[in-house]
């Protein structure tokens, strides 16, 4: 394991060198990008989704096409003008998930997201935004810094269990990674985002604590590009301009 990088410069005041950053690490944090308001008023959108008031607490796929709270956050125009950054061009949606992460929830598997999506290189990354404090005992994220520079890489199957609370596709597979690159565990604050190259290798702790680890995914893609819809995801483009 090695010790955790992370870029000095913000999006918001330096976005040449903080691009720089992320194009070299293959992820971004951003702090105070949500205000504890809006963390809270996204949590309880999130126990509002039919889901959960049934008490079926597994991550829940596309809230933005149920609610307008999450529509919202998506098109949080920090967040476009930031990913269109990013991809190299106007950026679209794709896709959005709420992660409740209730106590005992098992971790996400090593993963690209493009291994899903199957966009061009560089032109599709994730805004991983932490509705709580996140660290490694409560499903704090694992990444491998500049694992996205290796492209697609292979992957074995699992043979795991389901975890009822966990997305469904979580533990089908997990990207094997070249040995030259090394794990990190990740702390994220409230309201932070965690910008996610589309080739970088991650994946999650399981929850050990008894506090609930809440998350809001949202995906985009660089507008013109083509992309995976997906027979589970069912992605479609969300115009944010």
């Amino acid at each position: 394991m090695q010790q955790f990088t992370r870029s000095t410069y913000s999006f918001k005041n330096a976005p040449e060198k903080a691009l720089a950053d992320y194009l070299e690490l293959g992820y971004h944090i951003e702090e105070n990008v949500f205000s504890h308001q809006e963390c809270q008023a996204l949590i309880k959108a999130g126990h509002d989704l039919d889901d959960a008031k049934n008490n079926i607490f597994r991550p829940y796929m596309m809230p933005h096409r149920q609610n307008p709270v999450f529509l919202e956050a998506m098109k949080k125009p920090f967040l476009v003008n930031t990913l269109s950054i990013l991809v190299g061009g106007q950026a679209a949606g794709l896709q959005s998930e709420f992660f409740y992460c209730k106590p005992e929830t098992r971790g996400f598997s090593l993963h690209q997201d493009n291994f899903y999506v199957e966009a061009a290189y560089g032109v599709f990354a994730s805004a991983w935004t932490a509705l709580t404090d996140t660290y490694p005992e409560k499903g704090g994220l694992i990444i491998y810094p500049e694992s996205h520079k290796a492209g697609n890489l292979p992957v074995r199957k699992l043979h795991l269990d389901t975890d009822a609370a966990q997305d469904p596709n979580a533990n089908n597979e997990e990207t094997i990674v070249p040995s030259q690159y090394s794990l990190c565990n990740v702390a994220i604050p409230e309201g932070a985002v965690l910008f996610i190259h589309g080739h970088l290798v991650h994946g999650s702790n399981p929850n050990k604590t008894n506090e609930w680890r809440y998350v809001l995914l949202n995906t985009y893609i660089k507008s013109s590009e083509k992309f995976r819809a997906g027979r589970y995801a069912k992605r479609a483009k969300v115009e944010l301009v």
